[in-house]
């Protein structure tokens, strides 16, 4: 894709970040591939001036290992509170993250599991806020919602640190808001497991936001259908008897 395409997908993308009013049309992205599709993310992130010390990794079936980076301004720990200021948010998920002690190279990846639970400090659970500045997500094409950060509008960092690898299928989710409790679940982790979409990604990685790097929590799929909730109000979401992560939406 030339480099023009990818300032004017970024410039677009920048006017909907200051102007949630104005999404960025479904259509315009309809044409982007993956490598495209990372190369705006990366010319978005340096636009807007943000660092990155999130990241979300998927290994969907058939196709590239994907990442994108969630901006340190829409994340928060838990027990805190994230403004949207218009920003469109269709849900939360709760997910597994792991916080990585060294960088994960594509050698280190090409090793495997033992090499990548090296290069991994620890574990904790999190709530990412799934939502898009796109107008019509779904209709974007392959890549477009890539491009869109992968349909990111937030992520929330659970407190627990979990020293080891966690089994988490079949866990209970429970919901936690002031009308009351609600049990989702059981858990599912999208990708086989933690480590592999971690593996997929950095085994070949074709980013723009500078990889997955020591310090940085790697976030790997909702382990549940979008868990629909109003955009105010405190939330608490529970993965079987680990700490709950909580977040205010104002």
């Amino acid at each position: 894709m030339a480099s023009q395409s990818t300032g004017q997908f970024a410039r677009a993308y920048i006017a909907a970040h200051r102007d949630p009013s104005k999404p960025v049309p479904a259509a315009a992205l309809q044409a982007l591939d993956a490598t495209g599709a990372m190369a705006v993310q990366g010319e978005v992130l340096r636009q807007l001036g943000e660092t990155a010390s999130v990241a979300k990794v998927a290994a969907p079936a058939g196709g590239p290992a994907l990442a994108a980076p969630i901006i340190d301004s829409w994340v928060t720990r838990s027990g805190g509170t994230l403004q949207l200021n218009g920003r469109n948010m269709m849900g939360l998920e709760i997910e597994i993250a792991a916080v990585l002690k060294s960088d994960i190279t594509p050698d280190i990846a090409r090793q495997g599991k033992t090499a990548v639970l090296a290069a991994i400090d620890h574990f904790i659970v999190g709530i990412e806020l799934i939502g898009t500045r796109i107008d019509q997500y779904k209709h974007a094409g392959a890549y477009g919602s890539l491009s869109d950060f992968m349909v990111t509008s937030g992520y929330v960092t659970g407190a627990q640190v979990i020293p080891t690898l966690p089994e988490v299928d079949g866990l209970l989710i429970t919901l936690e808001t002031t009308a009351g409790t609600t049990q989702l679940g059981p858990a599912k982790l999208p990708f086989g497991g933690v480590l592999e979409p971690i593996i997929a990604y950095a085994s070949a990685p074709f980013d723009h936001f500078g990889g997955l790097r020591a310090g940085m929590v790697v976030t790997t799929g909702s382990l549940c259908p979008l868990i629909e909730v109003s955009p105010t109000g405190t939330f608490a979401l529970q993965l079987g008897d680990f700490d709950p992560v909580s977040l205010t939406l104002s």
